[in-house]
């Protein structure tokens, strides 16, 4: 069975880190391909990248992103496609909406901010197996991310009007049936991890380097 498709959300402007979070180092490679191979630890994994302001810089630094917007690009297992938000100052959810528009209609994904850390395997696994058709981990009373979308709720998703102050992901959830949403219980703190900031990337790096 395949797994979700992951969608890595990195079109924004990255204004308080001062550069693209997903080209930041992490021991030695950019930080987007740690959050690629993360994935790999589930079946027949797929990653869409979304990008939009700043998408050249992707390609300058990792040449093969440029590729895999045209083919998918096999990167350590994981099957990989790039999809560029040309009119990324409409916001999150405008990059959003353009990576749904190239997904199958009955798959089902994952919804990941580049600057939010992938969890661990176990807390992947609890995510993915829950049966909602909206699943959103939570840990100490805290949500987060992967959000994993069914097609009944995110093929809603590419009707909204991006110019609505309910252009959010978070707005449709809470407007969509509760009864539908389920929160998962999980055991790893990186589902709440924000790491917007040079001081707070810094601190994760040191202490991923103690641990």
């Amino acid at each position: 069975m395949n797994a979700p498709i992951l969608i890595l959300l990195a079109g924004g402007k990255s204004t308080r880190m001062g550069s693209p979070k997903g080209l930041l180092d992490y021991h030695g490679a950019p930080w987007i391909l740690e959050q690629i191979t993360r994935y790999n630890l589930v079946e027949n994994p797929s990653v869409y990248i979304a990008l939009g302001y700043d998408f050249e810089k992707y390609f300058d630094v990792i040449p093969w992103l440029k590729n895999a917007a045209d083919d998918p690009y096999n990167y350590n297992g994981v099957e990989v496609r790039v999809v560029i938000n040309e009119n990324p100052e409409f916001g999150a959810f405008s990059t959003l909406q353009t990576v749904l528009k190239k997904v199958e209609e009955q798959r089902t994904v994952m919804v990941q901010p580049i600057d939010v850390p992938l969890p661990n395997e176990q807390s992947l696994a609890d995510i993915i197996n829950d049966n909602d058709v909206i699943s959103i981990p939570t840990c100490n009373s805290k949500n987060g991310h992967p959000v994993k979308l069914k097609p009944k709720f995110w093929n809603s998703l590419l009707t909204v009007d991006l110019l609505s102050i309910d252009a959010r992901l978070d707005t449709q959830i809470k407007q969509f049936n509760i009864l539908s949403t389920t929160y998962v219980n999980v055991l790893d703190k990186a589902i709440y991890q924000n790491l917007n900031t040079k001081e707070k990337w810094i601190l994760f790096i040191k202490k991923k380097l103690e641990q």
